[in-house]
């Protein structure tokens, strides 16, 4: 089988990763969406459901990214950081487009938003972790 070009399977890569992310955040968004409330929009549902979607596809994609890139060979520390910083920087993108609405009502679910993308990147880049080291020994024993 012949190996893709790099750049290409990159490419490849984090477009997957992103299709899997957006997934993943949609069934996020249902689910937190219907906990918070069931569905009886009381008005925060936007600011919820993007809450949910930014911590479910930060997760997933650092995860996914950090997996498939390990598939192809050894990867360093800055994969996962990588992606964890593209996603860091959606919610930036996020919170800037939504500042007109933060106010005192409102400020609770920036910060929820922050801390929770925070949480689930952290147990990502752990998670990534383990599989970059999982990778790394099959190698060595496949050698």
């Amino acid at each position: 089988m012949r190996r893709l070009p790099t750049p290409f399977a990159f490419i490849l890569v984090a477009f997957a990763s992103l299709i899997v992310a957006t997934l993943v955040g949609a069934v996020g968004v249902i689910a937190a969406v219907y906990l918070y409330d069931r569905a009886s929009s009381k008005g925060n549902d936007l600011a919820v459901s993007l809450i949910s979607f930014h911590a479910a596809g930060t997760f997933t994609f650092v995860t996914v990214f950090t997996l498939l890139c390990s598939r192809r060979g050894n990867v360093s520390w800055w994969c996962p950081i990588t992606a964890f910083a593209v996603c860091l920087g959606l919610l930036v993108y996020d919170t800037v487009l939504n500042w007109p609405n933060y106010d005192e009502y409102y400020a609770p679910f920036f910060w929820a938003a922050w801390l929770a993308v925070a949480v689930c990147g952290g147990v990502a880049l752990v998670l990534s972790r383990r599989i970059q080291l999982r990778a790394a020994r099959s190698r060595e024993n496949s050698l």
